[in-house]
Order: C-alpha cells, then sequence, then structure tokens
C-alpha cells in the first residue's frame, strides 16, 4: 500500500463503538462502524465497511500492502471486531463468562423440571419464591425456587461484577450477593460441570471443582477477606471491559501505523475519534501503575508491553486449565481481569522494570521471556502453559471433540459448550505455536511481517457469526474447506440454544409474560414467527409451552 497522509484517513471506515455495558444491545450497525456483542456472539460490521472490504480479494487486505488506504481502514475496524471475537472465545476469562449463559440453564434444569412437575411453575421464578411461605430447603417448594434464582444470580454475578467498576458496585450492592469468592468458585464449578460432560466425565483431565469445597470452606471459617458473608468487596479501577477495548484498539492503532509505514501516529487516531474514553482507559491505568509518560510512538516497547498485559490479563490459570492450588487465598485476584492488570503493571515498576524495553521486535521469543517472568513474579502459571496444557488435551483425550471442530458436525448435548470449548481449544493451540500473532495483530498484518501463514491464522480465528451488508441479522461466517450444511446446521442449533437461554433466564428473573424480542437474529421474521421458533425450543427442552406457564 503507497505510504497515505493523515488527512486521508476517514472516520466512517476506522471509529467503533466500544463493547455495550451491559452487554445486551443488539441494534443495528447502520450508524455504529463496528460491534461485537458477548450475548450473541456476533461480529457486526457497518455497511459501508462491508462494501469496503467486498472489494478486495479475500483475505488480501493480510496478504498484500497493496489494498489501498480504505481497504486498510475497513480492515482495522474488522481486525478490531474479530479481536473481541478471540476475547470471548479464545481466553480463559472469556470462555469461563461465555460459558457462564449456558451454565445458568444447566445448572437450574432439574429443578425448573421439578417445578413443572409439582405444577407449581410460574413466571418469574422470583416472584414465586418471595410468593411461597414455610421453611427454605431443598425439599421444599420454597427451598426450591430460592435455589434456582441464587444459582442464577450467582453465575451472572461473576459475569457482570468482572466486567466493569459500575457493574461490580451493584453486584456488591445486592441483597443476594455473598462474597466474591463464593461468586467466582460457583462459576468456575458449574462451567467445569458443563464442560466435563462434554469432555471429561469423571474430572481426569479438567480441574475437579468438588476437590475445591474444604479449602474454601477453611477461608470462609477463618474469616479471610472476601470468602465470607458480609466480607469487604475490593474494587478495581478497570474491569474486563477496558481492558477488551483497549486491546482491541490498540491493536488496531498499531495495524494502520504499520500499514501506513509508521506515518500515522497519535495526533491522527485522536483526531479520528479512535482514542479517547473507554479506549484509553486501560492504557492510561498502565501508565500511572508504571510511572512513565505516554511513549512517543505507536511503535514503542511500552505498547508492545501494554498489549501483552492486557493478553495475561483475560488469559487467569487458576481454576481452568489449572487448579487453584495451592493458592486458594489469591483466587479472587488470580481469576479476575481487572486485578490481574493491575498488579501485573504494578509488578512491571516493582521488580521487572527491563520489560518497559523488552519487546522491539513482536517475536515469540519476547512474548515468552516476558509473560514467562511477570508470571513467576505473580506466582501464576503463564499464558504459554495453560496454552500447551489445553494443546495437549486437544491432540489426545480430547481429540473426538477437536474432530466435530474440524467439521462442525457436531454432538447434540451440551451443543453450545462443545462448540465454544472446541474453539477454544483449536485458538490456544494456534495461539501456543504462534502467541506473538494474537498478542500483536496490529503488527504482524501489515508491514514487513505479513505472510499467507497471518493470513491463514486470521481466516481460522475468524468470528462464527457475523451480519451482512444490506441485513442485520444474524448468518453463519461460510470457511473454506467446510460443507455449507454442516456450517448452516451448526448456526441453527447454537441460536436455537441461545434463544432457549434467554427465554429461561426471563422465566426466572422477569415478571410478567415472555418477551420474543429476537428481531435482532433474524429481521425479517415477524413476531409471530419468532414467538413460533423460540416457543418449539423451550418446548422441546422442558417440555412445556410458554403460554401454559402461569406469570405473577
Amino acid at each position: 500500500m503507497p505510504h497515505p497522509t493523515p488527512d486521508q484517513l476517514n472516520a466512517a471506515l476506522v471509529a467503533t463503538n466500544p463493547l455495550p455495558v451491559g452487554g445486551g444491545d443488539f441494534g443495528a450497525t447502520i450508524n455504529a462502524h463496528g460491534s461485537y456483542s458477548p450475548l450473541s456472539f456476533v461480529l457486526r460490521l457497518s455497511p459501508q465497511v462491508h462494501r469496503t472490504l467486498a472489494t478486495l480479494p479475500r483475505a488480501a487486505i493480510v496478504k498484500s500492502g497493496d489494498v489501498g488506504l480504505e481497504g486498510a481502514q475497513a480492515f482495522s475496524t474488522y481486525l478490531h471486531e474479530t479481536i473481541h471475537w478471540w476475547q470471548h472465545v479464545g481466553s480463559t476469562y472469556g470462555l469461563m463468562s461465555s460459558l457462564s449463559f449456558p451454565s445458568q440453564a444447566h445448572a437450574n434444569f432439574s429443578q425448573i423440571k421439578r417445578l413443572i412437575s409439582e405444577g407449581m411453575l410460574r413466571k418469574s421464578i422470583r416472584d414465586l419464591s418471595t410468593e411461597l411461605k414455610g421453611p427454605s430447603n431443598f425439599e421444599t417448594l420454597r427451598g426450591l425456587s430460592n435455589m434456582i434464582v441464587n444459582n442464577h444470580f450467582d453465575l451472572g454475578a461473576f459475569r457482570s461484577f468482572s466486567y466493569n467498576v459500575a457493574n461490580a458496585r451493584a453486584v456488591a450492592s445486592n441483597p443476594m450477593f455473598q462474597n466474591l469468592g463464593h461468586q467466582i468458585e460457583l462459576t468456575y464449578a458449574h462451567n467445569l460441570a458443563a464442560m466435563s460432560g462434554v469432555v471429561d466425565p469423571e474430572f481426569k483431565l479438567l480441574p475437579d471443582p468438588r476437590t475445591w469445597d474444604k479449602p474454601f470452606d477453611k477461608l470462609r471459617d477463618e474469616k479471610v477477606e472476601g470468602y465470607y458473608y458480609g466480607s469487604r468487596v475490593g474494587l478495581w479501577p478497570l474491569g474486563a471491559r477496558e481492558i477488551m477495548e483497549g486491546q482491541a484498539c490498540f491493536s488496531q492503532i498499531q495495524f494502520l501505523h504499520f500499514a501506513s509505514g509508521g506515518k500515522f501516529e497519535w495526533k491522527e487516531f485522536r483526531a479520528l475519534g479512535i482514542l479517547h474514553g473507554v479506549y484509553e482507559e486501560a492504557f492510561k491505568i498502565f501508565l500511572e501503575r508504571t510511572k512513565i509518560e505516554w511513549p512517543d510512538s505507536v511503535n514503542h516497547p511500552a505498547v508492545a508491553l501494554f498489549l501483552l498485559i492486557c493478553d495475561m490479563a483475560i488469559n487467569p490459570s487458576s481454576g481452568f486449565p489449572f487448579d487453584p492450588w495451592p493458592h486458594y487465598q489469591n483466587f479472587i485476584d488470580d481469576t479476575l481481569p481487572g486485578s490481574r492488570f493491575v498488579g501485573l503493571s504494578t509488578m512491571v515498576r516493582l521488580k521487572y522494570p527491563e520489560a518497559l524495553t523488552a519487546i522491539k521486535e513482536y517475536s515469540r521469543l519476547e512474548y515468552e521471556v516476558v509473560s514467562e517472568r511477570l508470571s513467576e513474579i505473580m506466582l501464576d502459571e503463564s499464558p504459554l502453559r495453560s496454552a500447551a496444557r489445553c494443546e495437549g488435551w486437544a491432540r489426545g483425550p480430547m481429540s473426538a471433540l477437536m474432530d466435530e471442530y474440524r467439521t462442525y458436525n457436531y454432538g447434540p448435548m451440551n451443543f453450545v459448550v462443545r462448540v465454544l470449548l472446541s474453539h477454544f481449544l483449536g485458538f490456544m493451540q494456534d495461539k501456543l505455536k504462534s502467541p506473538e500473532v494474537f498478542c500483536w495483530p496490529g503488527a504482524w498484518m501489515a508491514g514487513d511481517r505479513v505472510s499467507e501463514r497471518i493470513a491463514e491464522l486470521f481466516e481460522r480465528h475468524g468470528a462464527l457469526f457475523v451480519d451482512k451488508e444490506d441485513d442485520d441479522g444474524v448468518f453463519p461466517r461460510l470457511r473454506d474447506n467446510y460443507d455449507p450444511q454442516a456450517v448452516q446446521n451448526m448456526f441453527d442449533t447454537f441460536y436455537a440454544s441461545t434463544v432457549v437461554y434467554d427465554m429461561t433466564d426471563q422465566l426466572i428473573r422477569k415478571s410478567g409474560p415472555f418477551d420474543y424480542s429476537f428481531r435482532w437474529l433474524k429481521p425479517s421474521a415477524t413476531k409471530d414467527e419468532l414467538k413460533q421458533f423460540a416457543d418449539r425450543h423451550f418446548n422441546i427442552v422442558y417440555d412445556i409451552w410458554p403460554d401454559d406457564i402461569p406469570w405473577m
């Protein structure tokens, strides 16, 4: 690509909207340039970005620099949103957060079925739990409904608390909140149980959360902060949202910097409206904790280190894929991205200042050396050790699941868990080989480092679900060497399951009739068609029609 001048940058192609705070906004992208929704697992691009990308040979944007400025800018937005997909399916925190949606339904399935068999199911179950009188234990309907509501809250609380500070405050002030250690332990336990049902029923490979009961009970009994009811709740200056947006934004900026031959710098990106607010918040905290000034160039070792710390912050190893043993007391700090980010940045200043100038070539060796040293300081397993463990699972005992991944012919049980776990394992296999590409994609997809190998990696780990230029619905992303019918079948079953998860969420916590606002999935469908679709799949799971459930 010929080196452009800064005044040629087009804000309509590169500015992006941040991840929604609540994660539930499925609005059209006509007025946004790109978005990724963690609740629907769909990557959306504006019509203009779609049109620009469509003029290029497939994947040419990363195969060749000769794609023009418009193509580079459009691809930078596509890269930004693809990184959000990687964050939610290719990191250990992202997997735990993503799996918490199916786990909320799976954890309460037998209890909901018992309410049905007793003829006592009402919507919402939360309202039902307040109406029922008498003792609250597993033998009573009141106790059963309370258990459903508590399970649902606990799994959602982890996801919400870890995401950003405002949500964390709201969760901590909720009367149902027990303690932070409890929310995290319960979420990991349910997620591991869901994964176990797919690949490891006897917990021979996965950490077995049943062995955690005594250590965590001991922390509670000894009144260790964070692990007993009423204990102080620690808050950090940022959450996963700020880290994820910082990682995606600075990767996008690096891509445009290298695509322009180094001409585009901070000044140009600020003028475009890319670099502000939530996009730079994590970087500012990184600078504050490391006690350094804003670097003079996008291509600076400190920027590379910031992206590595983002990568490490959302890839805890405690609880998954390794046991928390022997550091149970540190489980909160070891798993929450905000705590990890602050701790890693602080340790750079206190114990490893050399890291600030260590990354110059964006190489695998630099990734390995710096991440291993930081992990050693944090008393943590490194990202590459985690990736190696997962790669061993994928190559050996979990190879049957990976055969499903390679064909998209997934087994029917725990379908969404199968899809998400297999994509995570596939990501870990390639991350073990090429961590530098996923940590610094902007440096590897433009300029002298571009190669066919990078193009193949990007294609292999593209988002599963996308929209179209002229249709804001959800569609499976077509992939080379995959049977189109298998891809479509995977898509159909995946979204049938996610709609049931949404209906289950409504059943548990939302008063009044069911809401069938699923037009984000297929805008051309009528409300009756969407209702029939949702009701049919809800009936398949629970053997009851939503219209037959009284609401309170």
